[in-house]
């Protein structure tokens, strides 16, 4: 495995299970790379956190400054134990050397960076007609913003307490309370990138957003659902019939559940009706409760009464499934009618205060360099400066990658392949070990990468599972 990984001719993508030296592998493959002579400024490696581009850096500079200083033994077997050919190590011994000196020299260097200080770089590069940066100044912790955002956003409903926007916060309150309506509104706008990715160009976003949900929907989201179940006369005679085989039936239960069967026809709201009638016929679970043939339900209702029963517990239970997954989907809808409206009117007021404080976090960044890269008009150019400087990208710990951030890669490997000019990639991780998925990581992703690589740039695909 060792020998194809740090081939610096060949694109690859490692799948590697935690504690086999995916770190070792990422430094040997620059180590590797320098030695066939690529230039640093030609080497781009995205790690997650700033910490693991630090340790990187740090390791890098310790072997490159060992080679530096070992000896001609200790060099050798350094190269040897990175698959450098063995005919070829004694030659290579000249150029392992100067590999510290050139490391120390070249500018612009090697970019070991996190996916946001690259992204940060290519802002800061971008034209100043691009306005992709704006001289905003980026914030680590965004708490106390959205905290304000909060606080702008419910004194404004308290201004206007008989608008839709405060009718739909109250329908949120009601249903999921204050703290989960509001952890939900928040994630709403930490999640908002995927939000305009949606809906972009969109002059409603909620209606359009709305529309479309309405359009996948089986049933219109204003329908009475159970108002239609109950206004056929052949479902109140079946639920009489019902009631009456139940009680015949002498089962303390099966007595209960017809009187809970005749008061419900008594309700004259079809709601509350369905209300009553559901737990007769279904468990808590929402499942259609267990009812089978017995000898002493045949002997007290006939066999023929009894087939009776059955048929008509199963008939009944499927029309009320059905209208309840038919309220469940009018209930996802109010839902995204009243989050969305809510959201967006938050995320309104989240931004707002940001561009007043001048800062941008890093959603922000991220979203702009999407535009920047891949629908600007100076995409081509961004990407052909990526083009001109970097000829190796290293990706290491993919799995926890957003899709922000792999479209944006993706939208300059495109155009790289399109011209004929692609990178070699080495791309490193395990979809197992994803852990900030709170962070919109996609382990998924992962996949998706290896089989365009593999397509595109013709990357070997590799598995490491030994520690």
């Amino acid at each position: 495995l060792n020998a194809r990984a740090l081939d610096p001719g060949q694109s690859v993508v490692i799948e590697a299970c935690a504690g086999s030296g995916k770190t070792w592998l990422l430094v040997s493959r620059i180590v590797r790379l320098l030695l066939a002579d690529v230039r640093p400024s030609e080497i781009l490696a995205i790690t997650f956190t700033r910490k693991a581009a630090q340790e990187m850096q740090a390791r890098l500079h310790e072997w490159l400054h060992f080679l530096a200083i070992g000896s001609d033994d200790e060099v050798a077997q350094f190269l040897r134990d990175r698959e450098v050919p063995e005919e070829r190590i004694e030659a290579m011994l000249p150029r392992a050397r100067s590999l510290f000196e050139s490391f120390l020299s070249d500018q612009p260097g090697i970019t070991i960076s996190t996916f946001h200080g690259w992204f940060l770089q290519l802002l800061k590069r971008a034209p100043l007609a691009a306005g992709a940066a704006n001289g905003a100044s980026l914030v680590d912790h965004v708490s106390s913003l959205i905290d304000e955002a909060w606080d702008s956003f419910a004194g404004e409903l308290q201004r206007e307490p008989e608008g839709q926007l405060a009718g739909s916060l109250r329908w949120l309150f009601e249903r999921y309370g204050l703290v989960s309506t509001r952890a939900l509104l928040t994630s709403f706008v930490q999640k908002r990138a995927e939000w305009w990715a949606y809906t972009r160009s969109q002059p409603d976003p909620v209606k359009f957003a709305l529309e479309n949900l309405h359009q996948e929907m089986p049933v219109a989201p204003d329908a009475d659902v159970v108002g239609e179940v109950f206004s056929d006369s052949g479902i109140g005679h079946a639920l009489t019939e019902y009631a009456d085989l139940l009680e015949a039936n002498e089962v303390s239960g099966d007595v209960g559940r017809a009187l809970q069967l005749r008061r419900a026809s008594e309700q004259a709201d079809p709601a509350g009706r369905f209300d009553l009638v559901w737990p007769v016929l279904m468990t808590g679970e929402g499942t259609l409760r267990a009812r089978k043939a017995t000898k002493a339900t045949g002997k007290r209702l006939g066999e023929a009464g009894q087939q009776r029963l059955l048929s008509l517990h199963a008939q009944l239970g499927e029309i009320l499934q059905g209208a309840r997954a038919l309220l469940d989907e009018q209930g996802v809808y109010r839902l995204n009618e009243a989050g969305l409206s809510c959201g967006a009117r938050l995320l309104e007021r989240y931004q707002s205060i940001k561009r007043a404080r001048g800062v941008i976090d890093y959603t922000d960044v991220e979203w702009q360099s999407w535009l920047l890269l891949s629908t600007s008009d100076y995409a081509e150019y961004m990407q052909y400066r990526l083009d001109a400087r970097y000829r190796h990208i290293l990706l290491d710990e993919f799995q926890d990658t957003n899709p922000l951030q792999w479209q944006s890669l993706k939208a300059w490997l495109d155009a790289s392949a399109d011209v004929q000019s692609r990178p070699g990639v080495f791309l490193v991780g395990d979809p197992k070990q994803s852990i900030y998925r709170f962070r919109r990581a996609e382990p998924r992703l992962f996949d998706v990468a290896r089989a365009y690589l593999n397509e595109r740039h013709g990357a070997q695909a590799l598995e490491q599972n030994v520690t």
